[in-house]
């Protein structure tokens, strides 16, 4: 080690310690590397064995506990889809135009009467669909235009292409504190999420 040169500071004088040497200048240790005995090579080779046992009695069991798990979800899947759902198409109600927390032509029981639409996820071909909602164009019907719209064109995560409608300016034209979304799906036009903030 003395023709050693520490990689701290430089110094070429060190002292011998306990498992390596140590530097006089700014104390760094180097320690010796541990040399490795018959037994533990014989340990490290009779582990792969034990681990491999550890690793099929552990798959065992996840697959068991998901087996259980999944074969009633299973019937639980098949027995929603096959639940027909009356359309219900959006009722109007009184328009009240003194309330200001709702932008252009909408109001408190509109947004109430939209029906969102029941998500379903097919795990054999990764997508999902969408059962029961409101129409998209019945809704734009009812309160005009929406102030902006924002598409995703293509399928996303197995998610059908979607849009974006959100209304957020008065009758007037002026942007208001509060905003309406309401996303669709393109192809079926069901509305499958809204949101009032």
């Amino acid at each position: 080690m003395k023709s050693k040169e520490c990689m701290n500071c430089g110094s070429t004088k060190f002292n011998k310690v306990e498992n390596g040497w140590k530097c006089d200048y700014c104390g760094t240790l180097y320690l010796n590397p541990k040399k490795e005995t018959a037994t533990t090579e014989k340990n490290t080779s009779e582990q792969p064995g034990l681990q491999k046992k550890k690793t099929r009695i552990l798959i065992g069991v996840v697959l068991a506990i998901i087996f259980v798990l999944v074969g009633p979800l299973g019937y639980l899947t098949v027995s929603l889809n096959n639940t027909n759902t009356a359309y219900e198409p959006i009722e109007p109600g009184t328009v009240d135009s003194s309330e200001e927390e709702f932008p252009g032509e909408w109001n408190q029981s509109i947004y109430e009467s939209i029906k969102v639409a029941t998500e379903n996820y097919d795990a054999d071909n990764e997508k999902y669909s969408f059962t029961g909602g409101s129409s998209y164009e019945e809704l734009e019907k009812l309160v005009g235009t929406p102030d902006t719209v924002t598409s995703w064109e293509k399928e996303n995560y197995g998610m059908p292409p979607r849009s974006m409608a959100t209304w957020n300016k008065t009758k007037n034209g002026d942007f208001t504190s509060h905003s309406i979304t309401v996303t669709y799906e393109k192809k079926t036009k069901m509305i499958t999420d809204k949101d009032h903030h």
